[in-house]
């Protein structure tokens, strides 16, 4: 991370800070960017940093390592980057879809467990199978 990991930009502010053209910018948000926990506003969008992230998009900082690496090298190394930025964004949408799913459910569970229609139908349907069974 960047160290601005609550910060949202807008449009043109993220124009400042990452590392592709205008076009591009705004092709990867429209394709990913409401996946990816960027929000389009009728007046433009609000971006958070790990969305520039996920997106690939961001400057980075050239180390000692990289400046060995080979163009082709940079390339892969920067397309698998790119691939588990994505995929690590996809994964905690969808953890956080999960959270409140299980969430929604044990406030359901604990519903019908403190609702006495619950019991008293269980109570019916198990003394009407009983009769039956005489």
């Amino acid at each position: 991370m960047t160290g601005h990991e609550s910060h949202e930009y807008s449009f043109s502010e993220a124009l400042e800070v990452v590392s592709c053209s205008e076009s591009t910018l705004r092709r990867k948000l429209n394709e990913n960017g409401s996946k990816l926990g960027a929000t389009k506003l009728k007046k433009g969008w609000r971006i958070p940093v790990e969305t520039l992230e996920a997106l690939g998009v961001l400057k980075t900082v050239t180390g000692q390592t990289t400046e060995r690496m080979t163009g082709h090298d940079r390339t892969e190394t920067s397309q698998e980057i790119t691939r588990l930025r994505i995929e690590n964004a996809t994964l905690r949408a969808e953890n956080e879809g999960l959270r409140q799913l299980l969430s929604e459910r044990e406030k359901v569970v604990a519903l019908l467990e403190q609702s006495p229609r619950h019991e008293s139908f269980w109570s019916r349907f198990t003394h009407r199978n009983e009769r039956k069974t005489e």
